[in-house]
């Protein structure tokens, strides 16, 4: 299965928002259109794996139920570079050049796009 850049933005953006200190989310509680299901449980465990959510995932013969606490330290750093729409539309359009991109080279080329407008604005 492949891994959806603009689908882990949407599930972390999900989780930052929908997420409460003590409480957990369900899937359910996720709004994810236009994805299955499986891509989003799928996105759900790769973030998981890549240490940027704080999750429960319980696994049993035919599938799994997911209790999702919160973003990471690294998910909040991640989300924080790939939040912004001008940022993302520019980060994708530089990472969309090449066959398979990584998460953490999509959030430094993002940090990049960051920072040349930040240099663009000092210039003014």
């Amino acid at each position: 299965m492949k891994l959806s850049h603009d689908l882990v933005r949407l599930v972390m953006l999900e989780i930052e928002e929908k997420a409460t200190y003590g409480s957990s989310l369900s899937i359910d509680e996720l709004n994810i259109d236009g994805y299955t299901i499986d891509e989003v449980k799928y996105t759900l465990d790769k973030l998981y794996e890549a240490n940027f959510i704080n999750a429960t995932i319980r696994r049993y013969i035919g599938g799994a139920l997911y209790s999702i606490d919160s973003l990471t330290w690294n998910g909040h750093q991640f989300l924080d570079n790939i939040r912004d729409d001008k940022v993302w539309k520019k980060t994708k359009g530089v990472v969309s050049k090449l066959s398979s991109v990584s998460l953490t080279l999509v959030s430094n080329v993002a940090s990049q796009v960051i920072t040349n407008l930040i240099n663009q604005q000092m210039e003014l």
